[in-house]
């Protein structure tokens, strides 16, 4: 009998986004398993290949990582999120409540209630007629 257990979704990406995709994977070895160990493969593979932003593609090599961990990756969903016009953050909804935080990046955006274009990077907004 396969004694594989679907791990636990992992939202891969800064601890704080909100708005995070969320890839799977699967335990391939033998034995229990834990939260904690998949989080420290994570975090090995973050270091050795680099964190997997937001929007983009798990690498192979980021994969292959990952499997020399232990872990299969199974796959990623993708949440859909856009930019507030009034406050350049980055929004997801959620129960028929937007969820916001700031976006990764720069965003440039018309703020209607002022009047003025603004550009946004992380928790910073700077508005100019200009």
């Amino acid at each position: 009998m396969k004694r594989t257990i679907l791990a636990a979704a992992l939202a891969l990406g800064t601890i704080a986004g909100a708005h995070a995709d969320t890839s799977t994977y699967v335990w391939q070895r033998k034995g229990p398993w834990n939260d904690a160990m998949l989080q420290s493969a994570t975090q090995v593979c973050d270091q050795q290949v680099g964190v997997v932003q937001n929007g983009a593609v798990t690498s192979a090599a980021y994969k292959r990582c990952m499997l020399k961990q232990g872990w299969r990756y199974r796959n990623t969903v993708r949440e859909k999120t856009y930019i507030d016009s009034t406050s350049g953050m980055s929004c997801h909804d959620e129960g028929g409540i937007a969820i916001c935080v700031p976006p990764q990046g720069t965003v440039r955006y018309y703020d209607p209630d002022q009047g003025l274009w603004c550009t946004r990077t992380g928790l910073v907004a700077i508005c100019s007629n200009l």
